[in-house]
């Protein structure tokens, strides 16, 4: 069982600057930073030409994805237009050029599909446009894609810290002031690709292992398991909370064996591959002000994969659901409210974090998105509007249901411009 992508007309690239802006590409705003002055600007489809000015600054980034205008956070996500790899091969002995001669061995047997745009400066970076922009749902899956490609060029210096959809890359053309050089982008395909495309170079998000597929087999198309989704979308944001807290307290980990455990854990159930958790463990370990040995790090990050794979199958065997697991003999992921103690997080740290947060605050954010989405009206008058629309909507369903007693659920979702599962929930309603 994969993901249910829906279709998406082909769309080319001709120079750099598509994959990043078109017109299948206008919903929110690209964002660029300045490193010398800490500077963000934004920018949309109209704004081209404002944007190509940049090429001569210095030290200038780019956003891979496009935003509500004024910020860059994850929640402000509008269009999914990259899924970008950063690849630090000088930290392997590489040089860029070298880099690139054994990522095309990659390519040429498929272990990873052609980038549409390589940046080339101390090391390399990979850009693959998604055709006309993803949905901001989808960025469950980008970062699973990220992972997955991540975990396949570790050797190469692939950096697993940078796969959140809010990161940016170097700008094409600008100035790095490390090299004194400017950074190099080359098109290597002008065909941009479909998440189901990049998916299909991925181990599926139900299985340990990527299933292997007879040239003549074609991948059935299905609706994932909302558990699935869940799980990787919660552990997504968890491994960037954690990577998050290294950079808060710039390296300064008393607790940094069990920070790797939880770290490994959670990147296990991303990569699914044991030798890539313990190198991507590694790579966090770097962060560290006092690094622990690598012997340490092996064990640590190789127990923390043994146990989310012993979770994960007993997981998939539960029908991917956690409800029902037994309590003993296997490892689950760690509470929220486990890891702030675990790990001493403060209250001040909580603030900066996604999932690793305290009840209080998750009622408190819940209380303030639903602030925002009723705007300027009372809770009552909400309330009320909330009710109306329902009544609207049951007795359209009813009415739909009349005139075809045997529609279905996701003809009547198409209908009220809903989701199938508001409409199981209408439909329970109707049954009282």
């Amino acid at each position: 069982m994969t993901v249910l992508f829906s279709t998406q007309p082909e769309t080319y690239i001709d120079n750099w600057y598509d994959t990043y802006l078109s017109e299948t590409k206008k919903t929110g705003y690209i964002c660029t930073f300045q490193l010398l002055n800490q500077k963000q600007r934004f920018f949309g489809l109209n704004d081209l030409q404002a944007l190509l000015k940049l090429q001569n600054s210095t030290d200038t980034y780019l956003s891979l994805n496009a935003f509500s205008y004024g910020t860059r956070e994850s929640k402000s996500l509008k269009q999914i237009r990259n899924i970008g790899i950063d690849v630090d091969c000088y930290k392997k002995g590489l040089k860029p050029e070298e880099a690139l001669s054994l990522l095309k061995q990659r390519i040429q047997n498929g272990t990873i599909p052609c980038p549409n745009l390589v940046l080339i400066g101390r090391g390399i970076q990979l850009i693959y446009g998604i055709s006309g922009g993803a949905s901001p749902q989808m960025a469950f899956l980008s970062q699973y894609i990220t992972g997955q490609f991540v975990s396949k060029l570790l050797y190469l210096g692939a950096d697993m810290t940078c796969t959140d959809v809010s990161r940016v890359l170097r700008f094409p053309g600008t100035k790095h002031s490390g090299t004194d050089k400017k950074i190099k982008f080359e098109i290597w395909r002008s065909l941009e690709y479909t998440l189901q495309e990049l998916y299909e170079y991925v181990t599926p998000l139900e299985k340990r292992r990527k299933s292997i597929v007879s040239n003549s087999g074609k991948i059935e198309i299905l609706p994932p398991k909302k558990g699935v989704k869940n799980l990787y979308s919660l552990n997504t944001k968890r491994k960037n909370d954690l990577e998050k807290l290294v950079a808060i307290r710039k390296g300064d980990i008393e607790t940094r064996n069990v920070l790797t455990y939880i770290y490994a854990y959670t990147v296990a159930l991303l990569v699914k591959n044991k030798e890539a958790t313990i190198e991507i463990s590694k790579q966090l370990n770097e962060k560290f002000n006092v690094p622990q040995k690598v012997q340490v790090v092996k064990r640590t990050a190789g127990n923390g994969y043994d146990d989310a794979m012993e979770f994960f199958t007993a997981f998939q065997e539960n029908n991917f659901t956690q409800k029902g697991l037994p309590y003993i003999g296997i490892i689950k992921p760690m509470k929220s409210s486990t890891i702030i103690d675990k790990l001493s997080i403060t209250q001040e740290e909580i603030k900066s974090m996604a999932t690793i947060i305290s009840s209080e605050i998750r009622k408190s954010r819940n209380t303030e998105q639903k602030r925002k989405e009723r705007g300027s009206v009372t809770r009552k008058e909400y309330l009320e509007q909330q009710h109306l629309q329902t009544k609207q909507q049951l007795d359209k369903i009813s009415a739909l249901m009349l005139e075809n007693p045997k529609i279905k659920r996701k003809e009547l979702a198409n209908q009220l411009g809903v989701s199938i599962e508001r409409i199981k929930k209408l439909k329970q309603q109707l049954k009282k």
